[in-house]
């Protein structure tokens, strides 16, 4: 039995979200291939810096898991990319068996540059909308990202 009745216009709406954020998550994937482009590296290097942005540091093995690439297929992102100057490998201070990887401050600056146009709209838009509103479209994000993480590693078990 439903919680809530029936409601024609809520699922439109929700139709209508998953349509936006399907389209949304296109553009963006546009926009990152572009820049990649530019940059003349591969979109899955980008998103690997991406990574390491967020990260700091970081392990090929856990770029590996995070990227959905095989180790094998990391270390050489990672050697293209420490080619390109946009990483460096360094020892990890407390096993020095173990080797990090880390974006070069420069390259990150570099990537930046080609999201100003699009973090100055973003924020354009956040100014018009209330603390709440923002309040409740980063729980959206937030929680729509978990699930799509959750679906890769469902994905992932099932190919496994």
């Amino acid at each position: 039995m439903p919680v809530k009745p029936h409601d024609d216009h809520a699922d439109e709406l929700a139709d209508r979200i998953v349509t936006s954020m399907t389209d949304l998550a296109g553009a963006l994937g546009r926009l990152n291939d572009l820049i990649a482009q530019h940059l003349g590296i591969a979109q899955t290097d980008l998103l690997c810096l991406h990574a390491l942005d967020r990260a700091g540091t970081s392990t090929a093995g856990a770029l590996s898991s995070q990227l959905g690439r095989t180790t094998g297929a990391v270390t050489h992102m990672i050697d293209r990319l420490e080619k390109a100057g946009y990483v460096q490998r360094k020892h990890d201070p407390q096993d020095r068996r173990r080797v990090l990887v880390e974006a070069s401050p420069p390259g990150l600056e570099r990537i930046a540059s080609f999201y100003e146009g699009i973090d100055a709209r973003s924020r354009r838009l956040m100014d018009t909308l209330s603390h709440d509103q923002l309040v409740t479209i980063q729980t959206f994000l937030l929680s729509s990202y978990e699930g799509a993480v959750e679906e890769c590693e469902h994905l992932i078990r099932q190919r496994g």
